[in-house]
């Protein structure tokens, strides 16, 4: 069990150059054994409930934005500064490339892509009429056929 206290005033700060929105809720946890969970108001999607895939895509599209804005040089710069490798910066950015009727699905979690971080880091046709084939495959559930002419 634990219990959660506010501690300060909240606060909401658009970050301009990341085209970010902040938001600091200033809370300190206090653990009284077990497991400790925060729970979200219902209909909110909580930082547990979202999926790997969902979290790299979302970090694909933060790190290509800084390369992209002209922080970062090069990858290897970028890799050096979030202390990962470069490996995991390409593949991550490489999502970003998914078609945007994917990519739409996975962020929304609709339920007409269902795919998995392992299945996305592998590599993919650039196409997206070829991806929409090729995810179809490999998709847990896989949007009918008719969606796939898009």
């Amino acid at each position: 069990m634990a219990i959660v206290k506010k501690v300060g005033e909240e606060t909401v700060e658009f970050l301009e150059e990341e085209n970010l929105i902040k938001v600091t809720i200033p809370i300190k946890i206090i653990r009284r054994g077990g497991k400790s969970t925060i729970t979200t108001p219902d209909g909110v999607v909580g930082y547990e409930e979202m999926e790997a895939l969902q979290k790299a895509l979302i970090q694909g599209h933060r790190w290509i934005k800084l390369l992209e804005n002209g922080k970062f040089n090069s990858v290897r710069e970028l890799a050096e500064k979030e202390k990962t490798d470069k490996a995991r910066i390409s593949k991550f950015i490489r999502l970003t490339c998914l078609a945007p009727d994917i990519q739409e699905a996975i962020l929304c979690n609709t339920g007409s892509w269902v795919l998995t971080l392992k299945d996305c880091m592998k590599p993919f046709p650039m196409l997206w009429t070829e991806q929409r084939e090729h995810f179809a495959k490999l998709a847990i559930v896989a949007p009918d056929s008719s969606a796939l002419q898009k």
